[in-house]
């Protein structure tokens, strides 16, 4: 088998077993302390569209899209998690856009300026999510599909990491104590190019009642492991998840649940597009026409259509 090459900002280990694109629901203790665990390999690296975007990008990207993983295939009902996070001018990054549904399928999108972001990183090599963005807004929403209407909690981008934004947002329209970690990085294979690859844990606090009477005490304790946990961990393929779950709270006791898959799958298609562009009246769609045809691009997976002037009916 060949030898792989993972790191974080550098070199960092030679590894040989993967075990990728999963995330499992755990419980710590007797159930006051729950949680998720998530690792993506090649899932992020397609969602990210590979080199599509300058690594600091890309790197927020990658979380939004392990956040979205996280909390999405936690919905008790058929749906979609949309993880979106608008900046200010004062950043580079405008808006991310990350989506998972509860069959474990996620694609993601980045706006950014080319410009601001070229001088962010000329005086930062490693900036902040605060930094890329400028400050702004985090938001989750919940879309339904039985239900017409859909649900969204916004709340301020505070930190260094996306998962700050995403605990605060807990924190302020959950009211849920959460702890979130997160880190992506590069696994290289032999002389092939850098894949994107993601791991993450989420952690919250649940009610007490008169079976969990102990849920701060095991609170307190999950969190200060949480703290402890290192990115190398988080993205190691070489050190599975059970393994890595015991190793942070056998102390308390934890109980990994069965695992579910995540793919990168982009809900466009080649119909639903055309059916879009024929409900512009004719005029309309006569100004989309250049060079006798109309191209569009997915800005999540970078798709390209191509219609003639008989596909859109004219």
């Amino acid at each position: 088998m060949r030898k792989r090459r993972l790191w974080f900002g550098v070199l960092m280990a030679e590894v040989e077993n993967i075990e990728d694109n999963i995330i499992s629901p755990f419980q710590i203790g007797k159930g006051e302390v729950r949680g998720r665990i998530v690792r993506l390999g090649d899932a992020l690296d397609k969602a990210l569209c590979g080199a599509h975007y300058p690594e600091a990008v890309a790197r927020l990207l990658g979380e939004a899209a392990l956040i979205a993983s996280l909390v999405g295939l936690s919905l008790k009902f058929d749906g979609r998690l949309l993880v979106q996070a608008h900046g200010t001018n004062e950043g580079a990054v405008s808006l991310l856009v990350a989506e998972c549904n509860t069959q474990g399928n996620i694609r993601s999108y980045a706006r950014y300026d080319e410009a601001a972001l070229a001088r962010i990183m000329k005086n930062d090599k490693t900036p902040t999510a605060k930094t890329l963005m400028g400050g702004g807004t985090f938001a989750m929403t919940i879309d339904s599909d039985i239900h017409k209407e859909r649900y969204q909690g916004i709340a301020a981008i505070e930190g260094d990491n996306l998962s700050d934004a995403a605990e605060n947002y807990f924190a302020t329209s959950e009211q849920i104590p959460t702890s979130i970690k997160l880190a992506v990085g590069h696994l290289q294979q032999g002389e092939e190019q850098a894949q994107w690859r993601g791991g993450g844990i989420l952690v919250q606090k649940i009610a007490g009642d008169e079976n969990r009477s102990d849920s701060e005490e095991s609170w307190v304790h999950a969190k200060a492991v949480m703290a402890t946990v290192k990115p190398i961990e988080l993205l190691d393929p070489d050190l599975p998840m059970e393994r890595l779950l015991y190793r942070l709270f056998h102390e308390q006791g934890v109980r990994i649940e069965k695992a579910k898959k995540i793919i990168a799958r982009c809900s466009c298609s080649e119909e639903a597009l055309l059916a879009t562009i024929r409900t512009f009246d004719k005029k309309a769609r006569e100004e989309m026409l250049e060079d006798g045809k109309v191209t569009a691009d997915c800005q999540f997976c970078q798709t390209q259509y191509v219609f003639s002037k008989n596909d859109i009916g004219l």
